[in-house]
């Protein structure tokens, strides 16, 4: 799972894997990890307590949870076992679900229950990359951005051909879009993850379909496309735009 976690202390955003979930439901809480302050979080997946300061928004990019393994009633009785061997409290666990070296590390799991913040160095955690990170390029800040339509030549001359729209049960958004720029680079398929507003608009009865030029602008608060310059993100604008929490692109050879 890939999330964007937003403090309720100072706004400060961080995406993060989720290295486990803890419970279900109204109940669920994250273990992501800050990069700022190198420290694993628990964290209420629901914003139910606006004014608790360790409270941390969760906006959910990638649901997907390759590699968790789920810790029922049979193999909490093991955490069970280690608190009353360590004259600890048992947590409010009913349910785990995670990474084997997060669920099945003990120590770690009681710490992260009662702290709620654990230093990364504490523990031998090993910290997750995205799992696709080698089939495509993310686009995670304004350098990467413009690293890649300099690439792509700005969509000049470039053709929107294909857009697929996604939407799971799970509330998870994505827009997989098609840009052929033969003239230039060649045909880039981008990906669009944790998608906020996804608006078309078809090029009118005998006019060129062809894009002139275009925005990306990536910052803390997620990513904007449109298919015409602009220096700052404009939600009203027209014509096509895309905005979302991330973006990844890669090359194909065919559409």
């Amino acid at each position: 799972m890939y999330v964007r976690a937003v403090s309720n202390i100072d706004n400060t955003i961080f995406p993060s894997m989720v290295y486990a979930t803890v419970n279900s439901g109204w109940y669920s809480k994250y273990i992501v990890y800050n990069k700022w302050k190198k420290t694993f979080e628990l964290v209420d997946y629901m914003d139910k307590i606006k004014d608790d300061k360790r409270n941390v928004r969760i906006f959910t990019i990638q649901s997907d949870t390759n590699g968790f393994e789920e810790y029922g009633k049979a193999k909490l009785l093991k955490l069970k076992a280690y608190c009353s061997e360590h004259g600890l409290d048992m947590p409010d666990v009913n349910v785990l679900n995670g990474y084997p070296d997060v669920c099945g590390n003990h120590a770690f799991i009681c710490d992260m229950m009662s702290a709620r913040s654990v230093p990364a160095d504490k523990y031998d955690i090993a910290l997750r990359d995205l799992p696709d990170a080698g089939e495509w390029h993310y686009i995670s800040t304004p350098d990467e951005a413009k690293e890649f339509m300099n690439l792509f030549a700005g969509f000049h001359d470039s053709l929107l051909v294909k857009v697929t729209y996604e939407e799971s049960r799970d509330g998870t958004k994505k827009a997989t879009c098609v840009f052929d720029n033969s003239g230039w680079f060649g045909i880039a398929e981008l990906c669009f993850e944790g998608v906020t507003c996804l608006k078309i608009v078809p090029a009118g009865e005998s006019y060129m379909n062809d894009i002139l030029s275009a925005s990306l602008i990536v910052s803390e608060d997620g990513v904007f496309w449109a298919d015409d310059y602009m220096e700052q993100p404009d939600m009203s604008y027209g014509g096509c735009l895309i905005s979302a929490l991330s973006l990844k692109w890669r090359k194909i050879k065919e559409i």
